[in-house]
Parts: C-alpha cells; sequence; structure tokens
C-alpha cells in the first residue's frame, strides 16, 4: 500500500487548510449556531472561490476533474476547524453518484452549480435496511416517459443531514421491481415536505416526505450495486471528517495541558494526563491510516468492502474515545459551552452515529469476513 501524497493532493490540503483557517474562528460558530440555517455562507462561498467546491467536478463543468482521493484531504482540513457547511453531503454524497451515474443532461444542470457555489446538495442514507444487500423504504414508481423520466417517489426519508438547505437530494429508492436506484429529487418540486430538526451538533437535519415527488433516475455508468458504491464513498468521507476533529481535539488538549498548572508545574507532565493523551494519539494515528487504506484501497479498484467497515468503525469508536478523554483532561474547562472544545465531542457524537454506528459497521465486517471478503 501507498499512501504517500502526491505533489497535487499536498497541494489541495494546504488550499483547504488555507480556506478553513481564514473562517475558523470559534466566535463565528457561535454566531452561525445561532443563526437559522446553520450554515456558514461565507465560508461555503470561499470553498467556491477557491476551488474547492470545483475538485470533482470535471473541466467542462468550470471544475478540476478530481477524486475522492483529493477530495478527502478537504474532509480532514474541515474537520480540524468544524467549518459548518455540508461538504461532504454535497461533494460525495451528490456530485460523486452524479458524475457515476448521471446523464449528460443531469450533470450539466447540476454540476456547473455546485462548482459556483449556487447549488448544495445531500444525500438520504440514514435510513437503509440492516444488511446486505441494503434496501431503501422510499418507494419509486415509474411513469410512461423512458429513461428515467416520470419518476415519482414516496415515503419518508429519515434524518436527511442539510436537507433544509439542499437544492437536490439524492435518494435510494426501492422500485416496482424491488430494485434499489439512486434517483435525484430537485426539492423545490411538488410532494417535498421537510419536517426539520436540531442535532446533536447543532446542525440541522429534516425528516424528508415524498408524496409523488417527481424525480430522475440516476441510469447511466457500470452496472453494479449502485447503493453500496455510494455507502463506501460516505463511509470513507465521513472517517476522513472525523480523522481531522479528532486531531484538532487532541491538540487542543495537549496545549491547554500543556498551559495548565497545578503545583507549580503543567498538568501534561504528570502520567496520568500524559498517559491518557499519548493514547489518543495513538487512537488519532490508527484513524489515520485505516482512513487512507480505506481510500487507497476504493480508489486503486481494489477490494475495499471491509476497509471501508474499518476505517468507518475506527472513526466511531475511537473517535468517541478520544472526544471523551479530550473533555476530561480539561476538567472544568471541558463543560464550558463558551470554551471550543465541547464541539469536538458534540461533532464526533453525531458523525459515531452517521451512516451506522460503529457496532453496526463491526456486525458487517464479521459478516464480510465470514464471507472471505480480504482485509
Amino acid at each position: 500500500m501507498d499512501f504517500q501524497l502526491a505533489e497535487e493532493q499536498v497541494t489541495v490540503n494546504d488550499l483547504a487548510r488555507d480556506v478553513f483557517s481564514r473562517n475558523g474562528d470559534p466566535q463565528r460558530l457561535f454566531d452561525i449556531e445561532a443563526g437559522q440555517d446553520r450554515f456558514d455562507r461565507v465560508l461555503y462561498r470561499d470553498l467556491a472561490e477557491s476551488g474547492i467546491l470545483g475538485l470533482p467536478v470535471p473541466e467542462e463543468h468550470g471544475g478540476a476533474g478530481l477524486g475522492l482521493w483529493e477530495i478527502a484531504g478537504v474532509f480532514v482540513e474541515q474537520g480540524r476547524t468544524l467549518g459548518t457547511v455540508p461538504l461532504w453531503e454535497t461533494l460525495v454524497g451528490g456530485v460523486l453518484p452524479l458524475l457515476r451515474y448521471g446523464n449528460a443532461k443531469q450533470q450539466a444542470e447540476w454540476l456547473p452549480r455546485v462548482a459556483a457555489g449556487d447549488a448544495v446538495l445531500t444525500v438520504a442514507v440514514d435510513d437503509l435496511t440492516d444488511a446486505r444487500p441494503y434496501g431503501a423504504r422510499v418507494r419509486a414508481r415509474s411513469g410512461a416517459e423512458p429513461g428515467g423520466d416520470g419518476v415519482t417517489l414516496s415515503g419518508t426519508a429519515v434524518g436527511v443531514r442539510s436537507a433544509h438547505l439542499a437544492d437536490a437530494i439524492i435518494v435510494p429508492a426501492t422500485d416496482e421491481a424491488g430494485a434499489v436506484g439512486l434517483y435525484l429529487v430537485p426539492t423545490a418540486g411538488a410532494g417535498v415536505r421537510r419536517d426539520t430538526f436540531e442535532r446533536t451538533d447543532r446542525g440541522l437535519a429534516s425528516d424528508v416526505r415524498f408524496d409523488g415527488a417527481a424525480a430522475g433516475l440516476l441510469a447511466e455508468g457500470p452496472e453494479e450495486d449502485r447503493l453500496d458504491w455510494l455507502l463506501r464513498q460516505i463511509w470513507t468521507a465521513v472517517a476522513a471528517l472525523q480523522s481531522g476533529i479528532s486531531q484538532a481535539a487532541v491538540r487542543q488538549a495537549a496545549d491547554y495541558t500543556s498551559g495548565r498548572e497545578q503545583f507549580g508545574v503543567p498538568i501534561a507532565t504528570f502520567q496520568a494526563v500524559a498517559h491518557q493523551l499519548a493514547d489518543c494519539h495513538i487512537d488519532t494515528e490508527a484513524m489515520g491510516v485505516t482512513y487512507l487504506n480505506a481510500l487507497w484501497r476504493e480508489t486503486t479498484g481494489r477490494p475495499s468492502r471491509a476497509a471501508v467497515h474499518v476505517a468507518k468503525y475506527w472513526a466511531a469508536e475511537a473517535g468517541d474515545r478520544v472526544a471523551r478523554t479530550v473533555q476530561h483532561v480539561h476538567g472544568g474547562m471541558g463543560a464550558d459551552v463558551t470554551y471550543p472544545v465541547h464541539r469536538y465531542m458534540l461533532w464526533t457524537t453525531q458523525l459515531a452515529n452517521t451512516a451506522g454506528s460503529g457496532a453496526w459497521h463491526l456486525q458487517q465486517l464479521a459478516d464480510l469476513v465470514g464471507e472471505g471478503e480480504q482485509l
């Protein structure tokens, strides 16, 4: 395996770090959390103007034509500053399936808008049935027109992240023959209702109810389990995001314990503190290796199904351990909501149960190993 970053990938990471750092003031997070949309529009516009939103978009649609490997590093940088924008939802949940399975008309309509920062996309993946092959509770009904036109969706997709902002949603749905496909649903059309609520991380999600909502089937591209492919991309992206969150949390704890003194010495010199933070460092290193392994396998055509479950499991389980330890070593400051460290716990708790909990991914991994899947 080769995790060495190419020059182009390093450049993208440096650019993303610069954009998120410029917009990473904790006070801005307070202001955004107090807003109605919980959406950092200034950051989103900055990401568009810097070309980051266009990274996976082909050049003919105003982007750079890069892939998951390049944009995964952007999620790490987002995690370090907790940038409040629907980034993986738009790029991985929306753009990547449009690129792989969408037709020319669908791509021309949506990809330039994403690259320009004029559209937000999201994906409904938190309410899937539990076992392979994955199912979907939303139902699709075909109309008279061929090629995916005239399709309508009915049912409810639960807990769709940033659906209140989204101009379109990628929705897995089961057709009349029992097959699961991916459908593109513009949210401005009739038959789409969004009941929005606050998540643990103070972001917003919606239960999206479809009642004969017009949808376009993503019908092009390779014949494969399309939902399984999409989930692998999402699990890898979420693991990358959690890796960045945990890295920043550990750095915050190291800085705090190095400056906080008891008995005239920094508490970082106490074995009980130092050992806990050393364990956190080991966990973050393991999270980085597992997500990079999943990313490498997925982007080089190697067997990756087990690897992505390992990555998401480590992100959920180790991420939770890191967040709790960071809170603990901060003492009373960790419980102060005006101090930024608590947000790492909130984001981690939310991501740990996004697109499957750690226990769920461990069960899927056990099933795959039992079937002879390569780790």
